[in-house]
């Protein structure tokens, strides 16, 4: 498998996927035949960076609300960005959106926050050898190109319907027309 689904974006089926997965969208960073790694774009926690991450210097606001980027090591902290020109962009994930794991990073962005769009998460969503194939096969997800809009949203609340509408055909229809879109 070439680079399975890297750069797309899963939106889980919520008539199949009753956990933690239910209505989100999930950015996969890499996938391989070694398994897979993503980040889920929609759930804002409770919590600030002054919550989660020390060493923030005095002067600089650190209560940007944390998104939990899935249930997999609550250590691992990532951002997601919009600003090539840091001095440790980290990659390119999709086209104009790149996944940082440095202090420096995320330093840099907190100290220019009107000169760019970004996002950090705990955590992250990860599948082993198959797993997310298995998965796939049960229908568990619907796979779709993403939208830099998805991540950087003013209402990630709103990302699970505005993905499936974009996905169009009769994914559009039932967000539009039913109470949960996959119950049909």
């Amino acid at each position: 498998m070439e680079n399975g689904f890297s750069g797309k974006v899963l939106i889980s089926n919520s008539s199949i996927v009753t956990d933690y997965f239910n209505r989100t969208v999930i950015l996969m960073v890499e996938h391989d035949n070694s398994g897979a790694f993503g980040l889920v774009l929609n759930k804002k926690m409770e919590v600030s960076l002054n919550d989660v991450i020390q060493g923030i210097p005095d002067g600089i606001d650190g209560s940007l609300p944390i998104y939990s980027g899935g249930p997999v090591d609550p250590t691992y902290v990532s951002i997601l960005h919009d600003n090539p020109k840091l001095k440790q962009p980290g990659i390119e994930v999709i086209p104009g959106v790149y996944l940082a794991r440095s202090f420096e990073a995320l330093i840099e962005l907190l100290e220019h926050p009107d000169k760019t769009k970004f996002n950090v998460y705990q955590g992250y969503s990860g599948w082993g050898a198959a797993q997310l194939e298995g998965e796939m096969e049960r229908k568990s997800w619907v796979v779709h190109d993403p939208n830099a809009e998805w991540i950087f949203t003013e209402d990630p609340e709103a990302t699970w319907q505005e993905a499936l509408k974009s996905k169009g055909g009769l994914y559009k229809y039932f967000v539009e027309h039913t109470k949960d879109p996959m119950l049909n």
